[in-house]
């Protein structure tokens, strides 16, 4: 079952929010998208793997995932940790339900995303995590499941195909900043089905007849 059909908050329904309400026509980026979904299943589950999309970078895509399987951290980190995790859970401020998918999550405690990117330095990419509301799914994540420190683990696309590993702890301006852009948007979502405008995104299942269904299959209920 498709976990984006669920017919709760994720993150990245929050940026489809956010330009509905500023009236940003943003496109999704349809093309690096499958490049991150096809990188992520390389590294975190190539078992899954049986048939990499023909839109994208075939040979990069792979290199990729081969210097992230040698990357240190990963290859410390991932064995002993969950992976492609699926969290659903309820905002206690309003009530709204959320959902989120984690990369990989070690023992409860410590998020980690893998970012695929095209920033030139580790400078470049610590300023599009302001563009893009890294923050906002940093803090998100972590409070998915009451985690206290959070990763991006940031692959480079274009040479020299470096690999950052970034870190930010609950308590910190970072994740502080981006709990508050998270709850101001569900604060305007939640007062907004009050007043008969609610918001459905674009990925939410069409028909609610099956939403309970999809939640039972996806939780395992």
């Amino acid at each position: 079952m498709n976990y984006r059909s669920i017919p709760r908050i994720s993150n990245s329904d929050l940026t489809e929010f956010k330009n509905h309400i500023f009236g940003y026509n943003k496109k999704k980026p349809v093309a690096a998208f499958a490049f991150g979904t096809a990188l992520h299943e390389l590294i975190l589950e190539p078992h899954k793997v049986s048939e990499l999309p023909g839109n994208i970078d075939l040979a990069l895509v792979q290199k990729l995932a081969l210097n992230a399987k040698n990357d240190k951290y990963l290859r410390w980190i991932v064995p002993f940790s969950r992976k492609e995790i699926i969290k659903l859970w309820e905002d206690p401020a309003t009530g709204l339900a959320l959902k989120s998918k984690l990369d990989i999550v070690h023992k409860g405690r410590i998020v980690v995303d893998i970012k695929s990117t095209s920033c030139k330095s580790l400078a470049d990419f610590l300023k599009s995590s302001e563009n893009y509301d890294y923050d906002r799914q940093a803090a998100f994540y972590l409070d998915a499941i009451g985690a206290k420190q959070f990763l991006f683990v940031a692959v480079q696309k274009v040479a020299p195909f470096h690999i950052w590993i970034v870190q930010y702890y609950e308590g910190g301006t970072f994740i502080a900043a981006g709990r508050k852009k998270y709850k101001t948007l569900l604060r305007e979502w939640k007062r907004r089905i009050d007043s008969g405008q609610q918001f459905k995104p674009s990925t939410w299942c069409q028909n609610p007849e099956n939403q309970e269904g999809i939640v039972n299959s996806i939780t395992g209920l």
